[in-house]
């Protein structure tokens, strides 16, 4: 198999958007890495990128992703947002999850935060209006909170209002002279919270026993209970990138949902090729000055492949399920249905890894074939 005309195809088949479908037919618009202050989109938004800054207005929901992302612009509905620095200086009309390795929220969140990092700080500056949810390494909460905080982190520092409750566990918990705990402060700890002199909780202290694992003694049904929440992450991360795939390609997954089905051994074969040569190809490729670039970008493309691959296959899978047509339009229901069955038996030892690999490969084959014959008829037509 020719390595060149697979990269090809792949860097065809992910860096280019418009192939697929008609924008027109689109109610998410991906755009660009910023959006300028000024500039209103109407309707969701979708942006990543090594750098993502977020200036202007959308009238809909935003998603982000990237290296570093900035939000200080105007977002009238939800904001999900993930990367290695994540900074939330805008207006946020309702609700905003975000994941990051550091993450600073700065603005205003009409409803309710859920945030995951290592470092994450609420300034001084920030309000959030409903409820607050945290994990994280080290959590500063010097924001204002309309309703209750939930916090899990190594350190906790609290230096704001919060009119409702606070539930803590953690190891460090520290209240400075600006905390306001209107109602009551539960904390799971192993010594009592640090108070300032000035600090408020008008509910009360009320120390919660530690589990009996945090002894020791069932560390392996933590270890099980780790992997059962990588197995809910992965459920809905997957869930959510797979909705938005069929809602912006739903014409292009069902034919490699044909393809997956009329030819899997030479799917299979496509697969094994590409998954032995692409990282070889973009290793060769890093070599030389010239080529790191494209090798970067083609390993970058390949990892975000096989991520997809896994998507089309569960579609079909569900598809075989639920005794509908590879061609059937309707692809919403037997994706959730095959993502179920799969996110299931991947729990199966052994069995869950071979599954994997299987979904991988075979997923992986069939994108490069439909995509290959899709340019191919294009080129027949003169269109490219």
């Amino acid at each position: 198999m020719n390595l060149a005309v697979l990269s090809i195809v792949l860097l065809l088949s992910l860096a280019d958007p418009l192939s697929a479908e008609e924008a027109s037919e689109r109610s998410i618009l991906v755009g660009r890495s910023r959006l300028a202050a000024g500039q209103v989109v109407q309707g969701d938004y979708i942006a990543f990128g090594p750098q993502v800054r977020i200036s202007g207005t959308v009238n809909g929901d935003l998603y982000a992703a990237g290296g570093e992302v900035v939000v200080d612009g105007t977002i009238n509905g939800d904001v999900i947002a993930s990367g290695g620095a994540v900074t939330l200086t805008g207006a946020i009309a309702q609700d905003a999850r975000v994941i990051g390795g550091q993450v600073t929220i700065g603005g205003t969140v009409g409803r309710n935060l859920a945030v995951a990092g290592g470092d994450i700080r609420l300034a001084e500056s920030s309000r959030v209006h409903d409820n607050f949810v945290a994990a994280g390494g080290e959590v500063e909460l010097a924001g204002h909170v309309g309703r209750d905080a939930k916090v899990a982190a190594g350190m906790l520092t609290i230096a704001n209002g919060i009119e409702h409750d606070a539930v803590v566990a953690a190891a460090s918990i520290r209240l400075t002279q600006k905390a306001a705990v209107a109602g009551k402060l539960r904390y799971w700890s192993e010594s009592a919270p640090a108070m300032d002199e000035g600090a408020t909780v008008r509910g009360g202290l009320v120390r919660r026993p530690l589990p009996e694992w945090w002894n020791g003694e069932y560390v392996r049904h933590g270890l099980a209970g780790i992997r059962f929440a990588c197995v809910g992450i992965s459920f809905v991360s997957t869930l959510i990138l797979g909705l938005l795939l069929i809602r912006l390609y739903p014409r292009f997954t069902g034919l490699v949902s044909v393809t997956i089905s009329s030819r899997p051994l030479a799917s299979a074969g496509w697969g094994i090729g590409a998954m032995v040569g692409l990282p070889i190809l973009a290793v060769l490729c890093m070599v030389t000055l010239l080529g790191m670039p494209l090798g970067l970008v083609l390993f970058a493309l390949y990892m975000v492949a096989l991520y997809l691959a896994r998507i089309y296959v569960m579609t079909w899978f569900g598809q075989l399920l639920l005794r509908r047509p590879s061609d059937d339009p309707s692809l919403a229901a037997p994706f959730v249905l095959g993502l179920l069955l799969y996110s299931v038996l991947s729990l199966v030892p052994y069995l869950g890894g071979v599954l994997t690999i299987g979904a991988v490969v075979i997923g992986l084959g069939s994108l490069l074939m439909t995509k290959s014959e899709w340019v191919s008829s294009l080129r027949a037509r003169g269109e490219v």
